[in-house]
């Protein structure tokens, strides 16, 4: 990738205008100087050149994130904003040049409300992380895939849902235990999953990259919330509801018996319609790393607890003020491991240089080293 590209993008994964860069530069230099910098029409001098990777951070020497190849994937984005059933969505045809075009779906619920830019960049940033780790696969020789176990089915009703929950963790060998980091498990399972922070009110999305899915999560939220919003996405992943309001409670159904099994939700608080006590919630919020809102509700769609248990509970829930912090924290940790392994093993075995393995992860070559520690 040459500056102006590698400019290009890092300019639009911070969300910025040529303008709103201009501007951050203390407008010592036009957008229109900037856009030929892009196009590569000018070189900028070293004193500019200095101030753009400052405030950009990239890093020199200007290295490709692929090295061109017919698999690579040369991609240039459309942003097209639309209305899909009261849905708002944002759609992005990518052009791959060396085997035609695929049309890229993602969707953002209406609530999120994001800004055109934020957007924007967030597009941007996934295609340069996927990019990433495409460049580390390839250099590994791996062929990263992903399948569907519920594909074909059609799943409509809330019963529908209890079943796709339980043939996935029956496909993946999950049996009725917790998933401890459920963002690990997915990326083992093809599910391309980016962490993201600091984009204010929003939680995550799904959509495909190509024939690849993925999951975006905002890890400025509690752990069991990033699990429950990483847990609703896959529900649109392996799903597929159809375009409709009640795809959006589907799959919050899904994520919790995802999540949590009704199997272990019988063990814990069987017999039905007794009495239950913030003990034994605790408990499973803590092995199950569900909240414990999401708990009871889920109880109460299986039966075991009734409309009035579920109504004080409520009540305890906002008299106490727990809507948005409960009072017991799960403890466990949600986190993409994918990447940093794959690349621990290419370092190892002097497969890719620990200087280029370190501006993958973006972090210096010292950093890496002294995280890698010693290799045996």
């Amino acid at each position: 990738m040459q500056f102006g590209s590698r400019l290009r993008t890092a300019r639009k994964m911070a969300g910025m205008s040529l303008a709103d860069l201009a501007g951050r530069l203390g407008w010592i230099i036009s957008r229109q100087a900037i856009s030929k910098y892009e196009t590569g029409r000018m070189k900028p001098s070293p004193f500019m050149l200095e101030r753009l990777t400052e405030t950009l951070g990239i890093k020199p020497p200007f290295e490709p994130i692929l090295q061109s190849s017919k698999s690579e994937l040369k991609a240039h984005w459309r942003i097209k904003p639309g209305e899909i059933r009261g849905e708002r969505i944002i759609e992005l045809e990518r052009c791959n040049y060396d085997t035609g075009g695929d049309f890229v779906q993602i969707r953002f619920r209406e609530r999120w409300k994001l800004a055109a830019k934020t957007a924007a960049a967030l597009k941007f940033r996934l295609e340069d992380y996927v990019k990433r780790c495409l460049e580390v696969e390839s250099s590994l020789g791996i062929a990263h895939k992903f399948g569907n176990p519920l594909s074909g089915r059609a799943f409509l009703t809330a019963a529908d849902v209890e079943t796709a929950a339980f043939e996935a963790r029956r496909a993946w060998g999950l049996g009725s235990n917790p998933v401890t980091n459920l963002l690990g498990l997915l990326e083992e399972k093809g599910i391309r999953v980016f962490e993201v922070r600091a984009i204010e009110g929003f939680e995550g999305l799904s959509g495909n990259f190509g024939s690849v899915p993925f999951i975006i999560v905002n890890q400025d939220f509690s752990v069991d919330r990033v699990r429950f919003t990483a847990a609703h996405e896959l529900g649109h992943v392996l799903c597929g509801f159809p375009e409709r309001e009640s795809a959006e409670s589907l799959c919050h159904a899904f994520a919790a018996a995802f999540l949590l099994p009704r199997e272990a939700v019988e063990k814990a608080l069987m017999p039905a319609r007794r009495k239950i006590s913030f003990w034994e919630l605790k408990e499973l919020k803590e092995s199950y790393g569900i909240s414990l809102q999401a708990i009871m509700y889920r109880a109460r769609v299986l039966g075991i607890v009734t409309a009035r248990q579920l109504r004080n509970f409520r009540e305890t829930v906002r008299a106490n003020d727990w809507l948005v912090k409960e009072p017991v924290q799960y403890e466990g940790k949600e986190r993409t491991t994918r990447l940093r392994r794959l690349l621990s093993y290419a370092v190892a075995e002097s497969i890719m240089a620990p200087g280029r393995a370190a501006e993958i992860l973006g972090v210096s070559q010292e950093e890496l080293l002294s995280e890698l520690g010693n290799i045996f």
